[in-house]
């Protein structure tokens, strides 16, 4: 039963991936705690090891299709891989309560601005880098660090969000295209899971065979997953993500007023 547990879980955690390019964590933590009675820190640090592994193998799927700007956002993968070491460090003093719902209303609410108004970009990211000719002002280059480290932070503290964010961040403050916002935050993702990963193993809050078993079956279904997801219209991603993001934050919303 427990094997079967860990397919379906993992199965669900590489397909919110594979479709969002959003963390598994948001999707394993909540279940290996309900089912296999996992403490928090220890869930967190587990559902790490499937971020890294899943999201890795996701990535090429992207790579391949030409959805990956590593270059330009290069700045937004540092700054969140070092800043994810930290808030790694100070995981034994997270706040349980609050936490999921707060995360879960993020989720219905960016749904529903996925979803009505889709989103529309140039057909090349913008390169923070490139300041000549008010092409990419500073402020867009500072405020995507600040945000970035903010996010690496909280991936490294309470496990989720990080993929959500990178995410956001590419689209709204770079202004990438959605496939390759998409592509590039689930490659920076697998990244700034691996720098939570140390972290929380220097604690000793990894449980690595459930992490690698639960990766196994999250790279099946999110292969599959990234391969539909890039050859979709942008729009099309764009409602698809509203409707797995809403689905995601209503779950979370159940789970937290069940629990109490």
């Amino acid at each position: 039963m427990e094997i079967f547990l860990i397919i379906l879980i993992g199965c669900f955690s590489g397909m919110v991936t594979g479709f969002t390019g959003a963390s598994g964590v948001m999707v394993v933590v909540p279940l290996i705690t309900i089912f296999f009675k996992f403490p928090i820190h220890e869930a967190i640090g587990t559902s790490l090891v499937v971020d890294v592994l899943t999201s890795l193998v996701i990535s090429r799927t992207y790579f391949k299709n030409d959805n990956i700007a590593i270059k330009s956002a290069a700045w937004v993968a540092a700054s969140s891989v070092f800043m994810a070491q930290i808030g790694a460090r100070f995981s034994d003093k997270i706040p349980e309560r609050g936490l999921d719902s707060g995360f879960s209303f993020m989720l219905v609410v960016l749904a529903l601005i996925i979803w009505r108004t889709g989103i529309k970009r140039d057909k090349n990211p913008v390169d923070p880098f490139d300041l000549s000719e008010n092409k990419s002002p500073i402020w867009r280059l500072l405020l995507s660090i600040l945000l970035a480290g903010i996010s690496g932070f909280m991936t490294g503290f309470i496990g989720a969000g990080g993929g959500t964010n990178i995410l956001l961040i590419l689209l709204f403050v770079n202004r990438f295209p959605m496939h390759k916002a998409l592509g590039t935050s689930i490659l920076i993702m697998s990244l700034t899971a691996l720098s939570g990963v140390i972290g929380h193993a220097s604690l000793g809050n990894v449980n690595l065979l459930t992490g690698i078993a639960l990766a196994f079956s999250a790279i099946l279904t999110g292969i599959y997953c990234a391969r539909f997801a890039s050859k979709i219209s942008e729009r099309s991603l764009s409602r698809l993500m509203g409707a797995v993001y809403m689905i995601l934050g209503v779950v979370m919303m159940i789970i937290n007023w069940k629990n109490s």
